[in-house]
């Protein structure tokens, strides 16, 4: 008689009241892309691996909306990349991304514009083709302006009924002033004032500024050969400064009542350090104790213990210029003063109280197994490099981050929300 192997039988069912065993992180080490210079100048970064023959091609331009003369010139010259080129509408683009199961997608950002290409293998050259075609010969149809000013506008104003976006979008305006472009947020008369000369100008003079090209998967010699002749059909652009400095500003608490919701929005923060100053690093672990993940201080207090809300979470927000952090929540009407008494409590607790060690081993083996788990697929692993390459940092920026999290102290912690998180120094913003 045959033995019995099915993997769901009795003899194999794990026995789930017994904990897997733990196992220390020791490092953290992966793979890092190789950088060719291409004849054109564009430095291309190149990281081949991956068990599946998908490659995925990206484009960034330091040509965000930091740098636009006219405000949402970068958003909708970005879009207008899509809409059709000299011999292609948009509905031809389309099909070919359809018949080869391609996507190609572009975003801006306040420092960065993108336009990313995620193709099989097999389909590279066609898809390069289109990608380049698309970037050198779009014609941006009056009509399709129209249609994404008329989507826009719409998205702006169904942003700007949501309570936690008007919180954001006042907290960003306080702590860097609504001038510089990382406290201005698109307005309706922005969409409505936008014009195609406008777009014109800004991909003329300032799309093409400090071209990257990043390239990941299953890249052969012969697939690279054809993004390396292709890419270099590309201009690059010698980038601009951003067109104003971070202003001082002084902590605000702002109320906004508009009493038509059941629930209240809450955004607490700062600026804080930009990515290469040496403590933004450290205080990564401070903010994930206090509110960076489901197990944080803030989430067992004001969700768990409080029952004030469904989630809180703390961030860290990094920008070229400038970081800031944000404490970000939505509370009931009749609780909203409660949850920021217990948010600026835990922060005091922080500042005056050490850390017990099991709870900051919690932290730290969230913090490294987290960061373990983004790094599992060629395409993640060029997203990490990305962020390092485009601060100027390097690979050294994660082993500095490893060490940071291992060695980090309770008293190096209370040391720093001493030093960074003084209650006085926040900006406080209720919409309600």
């Amino acid at each position: 008689m045959q033995k019995n192997t099915n993997c769901f039988s009795p003899l194999f069912m794990l026995d789930r009241t017994v904990p897997p065993k733990f196992k220390e992180i020791e490092n953290i080490n992966f793979s890092w892309p190789v950088r060719h210079l291409l004849r054109n100048d564009i430095p291309l970064y190149v990281l081949n691996m991956g068990s599946q023959p998908v490659i995925e091609v990206e484009l960034i331009f330091k040509s965000g909306s930091c740098y636009e003369v006219y405000p949402g010139a970068a958003y909708f010259t970005a879009s207008m990349l899509l809409e059709g080129t000299t011999s292609k509408s948009t509905q031809d683009i389309a099909h070919i991304m359809d018949y080869y199961g391609a996507t190609i997608s572009a975003r801006s950002q306040a420092d960065f514009c993108y336009l990313s290409l995620s193709t099989l293998s097999k389909h590279l050259s066609p898809m390069l083709e289109l990608l380049v075609e698309m970037l050198l010969t779009s014609n941006f149809p009056k009509k399709s302006l129209k249609l994404l000013k008329n989507v826009k506008s719409q998205a702006i104003q169904m942003v700007d009924k949501k309570y936690d976006c008007i919180a954001y979008k006042r907290f960003c305006a306080s702590i860097f002033t609504k001038e510089h472009p990382y406290g201005r947020h698109l307005t309706v008369q922005d969409v409505a004032n936008i014009q195609l000369e406008d777009l014109h100008y800004h991909y003329e003079k300032l799309f093409f500024s400090d071209c990257s090209a990043f390239v990941s998967g299953q890249v052969t010699t012969a697939a690279l050969q054809l993004i390396k002749a292709s890419l270099e059909h590309l201009t690059q652009k010698q980038g601009i400064q951003g067109n104003q400095l971070l202003p001082d500003n002084i902590p605000e608490k702002i109320e906004v009542v508009e009493g038509q919701h059941i629930q209240a929005a809450i955004v607490i923060g700062k600026k804080l350090l930009a990515k290469t100053e040496v403590d933004f690093l450290p205080m990564i672990t401070v903010n994930e104790l206090l509110g960076g993940y489901f197990g944080s201080r803030l989430m067992q207090n004001i969700r768990e213990d409080k029952g004030y809300t469904y989630g809180i979470h703390s961030s860290i927000v990094a920008l070229q210029q400038a970081g800031y952090l944000a404490i970000t929540t939505e509370v009931g009407q009749a609780v909203w003063q409660q949850a920021l008494q217990e948010i600026y409590k835990e922060i005091e607790i922080l500042q005056h109280a050490l850390v017990p060690i099991e709870e900051l081993k919690k932290v730290k083996n969230y913090l490294l197994g987290h960061f373990l788990n983004s790094i599992n697929d060629p395409f993640s692993i060029m997203k990490k490099f990305q962020a390092a390459y485009l601060y100027g940092l390097d690979q050294n920026y994660y082993t500095a981050f490893y060490n940071q999290v291992r060695n980090i102290t309770p008293l190096e912690i209370r040391s720093l929300a001493q030093k960074y998180l003084s209650l006085d120094t926040f900006t406080e913003v209720v919409v309600r």
